[in-house]
């Protein structure tokens, strides 16, 4: 397991209403394992309720610059769908690929990167439902019926049930990006 992403802030958003927690906790208990921070941001400031009923703080999306952080993750679940279309968003997760930035996203979040114009030409999975394929198709993806799929410093996952892959396979990715450059910034 990585352990060398100290001093790396990773952004993950969520859904103000639904984010699947599943998707969030695990990947997030070893981002933090290997040292990385976690910031939680939503379309708005203040608590974010999950699908099953969990609340947590989180700031703004708007307050949320790209130069502060890492990498980029987008929870999937229920409410997510709410967040395919969110601008601001969609332009943090923009500067973040622009500027050589691990992306990822989880079960329906993927569709917020299909949506954003990320996936065009790269594999990706996606928690199977028909928008959810339509908005990878509309967004020129792939579809790959994987547990996880890795994509030109994409990572995106099909559920749930691959969380803890997703985030294994998230840390080593920046941990590799990490080793490549010396250094991730921030």
């Amino acid at each position: 397991m990585p352990q060398n992403l100290k001093g790396l802030k990773i952004l993950f958003l969520v859904a103000q209403k639904g984010f699947q927690e599943e998707e969030l906790d695990k990947p997030r208990r070893i981002l933090e394992a290997a040292g990385a921070e976690i910031v939680v941001a939503s379309t708005t400031t203040g608590t974010a309720t999950g699908h099953a009923g969990a609340t947590l703080e989180a700031i703004s999306i708007v307050e949320a610059r790209p130069t502060e952080y890492a990498a980029g993750i987008v929870v999937g679940g229920p409410g997510s769908v709410d967040l395919w279309e969110n601008g601001i968003a969609q332009k943090f997760f923009r500067m973040a690929v622009h500027d050589g930035k691990p992306v990822g996203a989880l079960s329906l979040g993927v569709g917020f990167l299909a949506t954003a114009g990320l996936l065009e030409g790269k594999s990706a999975t996606i928690w199977i439902t028909p928008d959810a394929l339509r908005a990878l198709k509309n967004g020129g993806a792939r579809f790959e019926k994987k547990p996880v799929v890795v994509a030109g410093g994409i990572v995106t996952a099909d559920g749930p049930a691959s969380a803890e892959s997703f985030g294994n396979i998230f840390a080593e990715l920046l941990e590799s990006a990490r080793t490549k450059s010396g250094r991730v910034s921030r």
